[in-house]
């Protein structure tokens, strides 16, 4: 009489068998759960990448926004005929004809409310072709940048033609590169056209 220990060779094989496919499927479902958790893992830092990307975005813009002369060239695109505090404590009105003026590099700028404007726009342009640099290194997006200069772009438009020249002359490139990604810039005839 056959006792448990005396097994057939049919139920050892079978046992064998048994245990192989279970092992077979224990690995199946690891390498399952390790795929699975490798892919949690990379949505996740994609996602942690998107949200520093939108905070250094945000940041940038913060910064240019409290920049007291950045800030202040806004201000002269929105409001025009404004009375703005020069550095002197005179109080002057900057109207469209003076921005217009002051930006032209071909005119002589001498006279402190011209330079007070060019400074202006100068940190403006900076933060422009800081963006510019952030944008194209990647380490942000044009999306977590985009307001408020989507607005005020088109504002730029209407001194597309001096501020053009003033980008080539002063070489500032990665403003130029920075205004060149809005339609409005570009549909107005710039970038290269003159």
């Amino acid at each position: 009489m056959p006792t448990l220990l005396a097994l057939s060779n049919s139920a050892k094989d079978w046992l064998q068998a048994t245990a192989w496919l279970a092992a077979a499927a224990g690995a199946i479902v690891a390498a399952f759960k390790f795929w699975s958790e490798l892919h949690l893992g990379r949505e996740q830092r994609a996602r942690e990448l998107r949200w520093k990307q939108a905070e250094a975005g945000k940041a940038l813009n913060d910064e240019m926004l409290v920049d007291s002369l950045a800030s202040t060239a806004l201000q002269m695109l929105d409001y025009s005929g404004t009375k703005f505090e020069l550095p002197s404590k005179d109080s002057v009105v900057v109207d469209r004809s003076d921005i217009r003026f002051a930006l032209d590099p071909r005119n002589d700028t001498r006279g402190e409310k011209d330079l007070y404007i060019r400074k202006c726009f100068d940190s403006l342009f900076y933060y422009m072709a800081t963006m510019e640099h952030y944008t194209s290194s990647t380490l942000i997006r044009a999306e977590d940048i985009a307001f408020p200069l989507e607005y005020y772009v088109p504002l730029l438009v209407e001194f597309s033609d001096v501020i053009e020249l003033y980008l080539k002359r002063y070489q500032l490139n990665r403003a130029e590169k920075f205004l060149s990604r809005y339609q409005s810039w570009t549909t107005a005839g710039v970038s290269g056209e003159l």
